[in-house]
């Protein structure tokens, strides 16, 4: 039986409330039997994490364990180098061949696609649905807007019909919560309650994270 997947990929620098709400919106209203949160290993496009790959990883399995739809995966923590969404694509591909899948993204994130390694592979392996982001005006940039057109669907049944190939855009309300915001708040000593799992926050307060 095919299964209809989705991918969440993710720094989690720490996992967040904004992450947890945007990964569960989607799921339900594209209707995904669950959502893999990608672990972000080594990310190549930004500075190195404050974290370990363990020590985020074990936080994001703790944030999941309530969301019975999302599902903490280690697969770029297997690979060696830079953790390019292309490999992790490619290696879901292989594992799933007849599986849609369907990658999450934020506008934000989307409009730097053509910045992404082998960027013009991944709709020949994912569906890629584009989310609303607080605090961003949610425009298609120039550059992308000629990409998109050919793949582009109002439809999102489609998505479920065909493994990949399809970009679909999905509102969802994700709340306004950065990782870099909760790592200075913690810096600065200031409470972060809102914005954690209450799980996350009690290993990152016994482990000094961030601090």
């Amino acid at each position: 039986m095919a299964k209809f997947i989705g991918i969440y990929g993710g720094t989690f620098d720490p996992i967040h409330l904004g992450h947890l709400t945007a990964a569960s919106a989607v799921q339900k209203e594209i209707g995904l039997d669950e959502v893999r949160m990608v672990l972000s290993a080594n990310p190549p496009h930004r500075i190195a994490p404050v974290l370990s790959a363990e020590q985020r990883f074990s936080l994001l399995k703790l944030a999941v364990s309530e969301s019975p739809s999302l599902v903490a995966d280690s697969c770029e923590m297997e690979r060696s180098g830079p953790s390019y969404m292309v490999d992790t694509l490619s290696d879901f591909r292989r594992k799933y061949p007849n599986d849609s899948l369907v990658l999450v993204l934020g506008m934000e994130a989307f409009n730097g696609l053509m910045s992404w390694h082998r960027w013009e592979e991944l709709i020949k392996l994912t569906h890629i649905v584009v989310t609303d982001r607080a605090g961003f005006d949610n425009q298609f940039e120039a550059a992308v807007k000629s990409y998109i057109t050919p793949f582009l669907t109002k439809d999102k049944s489609q998505l479920k019909q065909q493994t990949h190939g399809k970009i679909y855009c999905q509102s969802v309300k994700p709340l306004d919560i950065s990782a870099t915001q909760i790592r200075q708040r913690i810096k600065d000593k200031k409470t972060v309650k809102e914005m954690l799992t209450s799980q996350c926050l009690d290993v990152i307060n016994k482990n000094s994270f961030y601090r």
